[in-house]
């Protein structure tokens, strides 16, 4: 539908809805929807490795979060907002259940009723409330969790619970809400307009405050019904997925799924970072994505039972808990996310599926938007890299070879970029003879527990015998490390890489020396005459290094 129809037929349908002052929050029929629906949640035993209902160490492992926990981070000293209504009457015992089967430690859950104490529960928010909090919990251990319960689902007691976030609680590093209605439900005028909802999404991001919705569970009929709040340009949207694993719980694939509700705004404009996305002029709900689908749904414990549990409500709290972790590598809230979202590249693509309208594709899609994430190379996106500053001189065979340059490291993917310029000179005249600025483009370190570790070999093709500055580049937690040496090339085979047929060349010419049958000087590594241990020593040392020539 072209952009300018949708708009006129959006005004229209304002026009209608405009004296319904109170809205139900959660993205089903109307009156007064919950959670209670087989689709979305059922009952549960513990699964197997890989298999659902997904376990949190099933997660860490899938969407790459183990590397960040071995560098410490695990949301210590943050703090993440969850808004629910109704809320679970039993969530102390209920988390404290969920831990003994995830195997995480104890948390701080702080619970808020701007309105009073809600006069009843509902099963559906209940398990809903169960849902934020827990996964939350899986994903930021460290994080404090302030979950603000509207009395009910009403529009008004939802909207008083953002408001209590935004005047209250500044100190939020990330929040959740997995809740939302259609923007047509909204009234246009009054106290709870979409308007006035999203001042305050503009004071809470202001407190550097990042803000997280899941999209809904109703797929798409047409392009421009989407829900509110997940469609305001401040908040990022969440949708759904299905996703595989193998019995080691490793990622195979995953697919848009089908109720992943996704579209086009009648509200709000086309935000910059989304130019050149979507079919329309405005801005569209889906921004990332995270398993949903209820046959892959995730373990959650309410009420003393064990529940397999999806909808894009499963994704919106883990979301928040992944931004909360590099919020805390920043050591500070990160506030609007979603241009920098857009920036950054390390997403599982999810490039096939269908929720009713739209196809999953190459790239951003509605249902998937940018998709779903390899934490550790979404912190890394938003974590400074560790500078490596390198400034090497030394003699080697009447030369001077200087390597400067400057290097980053990406601390929790161990990816080295940067630029090093090696520079031989005759010692004697100062004549230069080599000089050279080499590119190090996101080449991957070798991790070892918690540190990275990593060779180079920069090639000086220099005669009678070609020589390499070499670098070893090592990090363990934020302490970086480098070494230079200066030789003849430690790859004196020429492949591009140091390996076997360089030790075999070394091995060939094993206890040679100079001027003697059999001896050759590429293998003379050192340049001391003699092929021996030493030159072994070294070849072996930058094993599987990277050549630059």
């Amino acid at each position: 539908m072209p952009a300018t129809v949708c708009h006129l037929l959006a005004a229209l349908i304002l026009v209608v809805v405009v004296f319904q002052p109170l809205v139900s929050a959660l993205p089903v029929a109307m009156p007064l929807p919950n959670l209670i629906d087989p689709i979305l949640y059922r009952p549960a035993s513990q699964s197997t490795p890989g298999s659902p209902p997904f376990v949190p160490s099933d997660i860490w492992k899938a969407y790459d979060f183990l590397p960040i926990y071995s560098k410490g981070v695990t949301g210590s000293g943050t703090r993440i907002a969850i808004i629910d209504a109704y809320g679970d009457p039993s969530i102390s015992s209920d988390l404290s259940s969920f831990d003994s089967i995830a195997g995480l430690p104890s948390t701080t859950v702080n619970i808020y009723y701007p309105d009073g104490v809600p006069r009843g529960s509902v099963s559906g928010w209940a398990i809903e409330t169960a849902l934020d909090v827990e996964w939350a919990h899986a994903i930021a251990p460290g994080a404090t969790i302030d979950l603000v319960i509207g009395q009910d689902n009403s529009l008004q007691h939802l909207y008083d619970a953002v408001r209590y976030v935004a005047n209250n609680l500044p100190q939020e590093y990330t929040l959740s809400m997995s809740w939302g209605d259609f923007e047509t439900n909204y009234p246009t005028t009054g106290a709870y307009t979409i308007t006035t909802m999203h001042q305050l999404f503009v004071t809470i991001t202001g407190h550097g405050t990042s803000i997280f919705a899941s999209s809904g569970d109703s797929g798409s009929t047409g392009c421009c019904a989407i829900q509110y709040p997940a469609s305001d340009p401040l908040v990022v949207g969440v949708g759904g997925t299905t996703l595989q694993l193998d019995t080691n719980a490793s990622y195979v694939s995953e697919q848009a799924w089908s109720g992943s509700t996704a579209g086009d705004s009648i509200v709000f404009a086309k935000p910059s970072w989304q130019n050149n996305l979507g079919g329309q002029l405005s801005r569209s709900s889906v921004d990332v994505s995270y398993d949903a689908d209820p046959n892959t749904g995730v373990i959650v414990i309410q009420g003393g039972s064990q529940l397999t549990v999806g909808g894009t409500s499963a994704g919106s709290p883990q979301w928040a808990a992944l931004i909360d972790l590099a919020a805390e590598a920043n050591s500070k809230g990160l506030g609007a996310i979603a241009p920098r979202l857009y920036n950054a590249t390390a997403y599982h693509d999810v490039r096939s599926g269908f929720n009713g309208y739209y196809n999953a594709g190459t790239g951003w899609d509605y249902p998937t938007g940018l998709g779903t994430p390899d934490a550790s190379g979404i912190i890394s996106a938003f974590v400074s890299p560790l500078a490596v500053g390198v400034a090497d001189s030394r003699a080697f065979q009447g030369l001077s070879v200087t390597t400067k340059g400057a290097l980053g490291l990406a601390p929790f993917t161990g990816q080295l970029t940067g630029t090093l310029n090696v520079v031989a000179r005759n010692s004697t005249t100062g004549i230069v003879g080599f000089n050279k600025t080499f590119t190090v483009n996101g080449l991957q370190l070798q991790s070892r527990g918690s540190a990275y570790m990593g060779s180079l070999v920069f090639n000086i093709p220099m005669t009678p015998y070609p020589l390499s500055s070499n670098l070893q580049v090592s990090a363990n937690s934020s302490v970086v490390t480098y070494s230079v040496t200066v030789t003849r090339s430690i790859d004196p085979a020429s492949s591009g890489v140091v390996n076997i047929q360089d030790l075999a060349l070394v091995a060939s010419a094993f206890n040679t020396t100079s001027g003697s049958p059999g001896y050759d000087g590429r293998a003379d590594i050192d340049g001391s005459g003699a092929v021996n241990i030493v030159d072994l020593a070294y070849v072996a040392s930058y094993f599987n290094a990277a050549v630059y020539n």
